[in-house]
């Protein structure tokens, strides 16, 4: 279903993509504008402004569809630094935003449990990435669990929508889906790795991927 479904949404953004490379973008600069756009949206949460968070956390992740798009238009096929440039930035957009969440609920005196959901849930999210670039950077694939990137981007983008109120239940969904996930990979690392009669070894942390989320 997934792979259908990624499939339907590259068909879908392979025009604009193309589009964007016939005027002079290239997959780094998309990407770097996705971080960007990242940024206002951690600003739209801290200042409280769910519209301006929502808005721009879509672009953001519009920006993450179509990198890929202007790489394959470009005739490009994924560089490493290119795999490295958009995953890191990825983690950097994120961290922004959850960093941002975190401050707000500070700024407003949450409680306790509610700074821990929201620390819980930018550990796990960043726990689900490192973990598929680690498996694959052993050469073991990892699409794995079920609160990928944009899945996690979607929840961001309910609770920009849905304001304080909604706090409680999409923290606690990304503290607890993201960790969930966290344990899926692991154990899908582990049944690899059995599977193959024994540990993979190390490659000096290189790590062989085109997305990372």
């Amino acid at each position: 279903m997934k792979q259908t479904l990624k499939r339907v949404v590259r068909g879908a953004v392979d025009p604009v993509g193309r589009g964007l490379a016939r005027v002079g973008f290239s997959a780094n600069l998309v990407t770097a504008t996705g971080l960007l756009f990242a940024g206002v949206a951690a600003y739209g949460f801290v200042r409280g402004d769910r519209w301006m968070a929502f808005l721009f956390l879509l672009l953001s992740g519009l920006s993450d569809l179509l990198d890929g798009a202007v790489a394959r238009a470009n005739s490009v096929r994924g560089t490493k630094f290119g795999a490295a440039f958009d995953s890191t930035l990825d983690r950097y957009g994120e961290g922004l935003v959850l960093g941002a969440i975190l401050v707000s609920l500070a700024q407003r005196g949450a409680t306790d449990w509610m700074l821990g959901l929201a620390l819980l849930a930018g550990i796990g999210s960043f726990l689900v990435s490192y973990v598929r670039a680690r498996s694959e950077g052993l050469g073991i694939p990892c699409e794995v669990g079920i609160l990928e990137r944009p899945e996690r981007l979607v929840l961001l983008l309910v609770l920009a929508l849905w304001g304080h109120p909604g706090e409680p239940w999409i923290l606690g969904a990304l503290a607890l889906l993201t960790h969930v996930t966290f344990l899926q990979r692991l154990i899908h690392i582990h049944r690899a790795t059995t599977t193959r009669g024994g540990a993979v070894p190390a490659q000096n942390g290189e790590k062989t991927r085109e997305r990372v989320g």
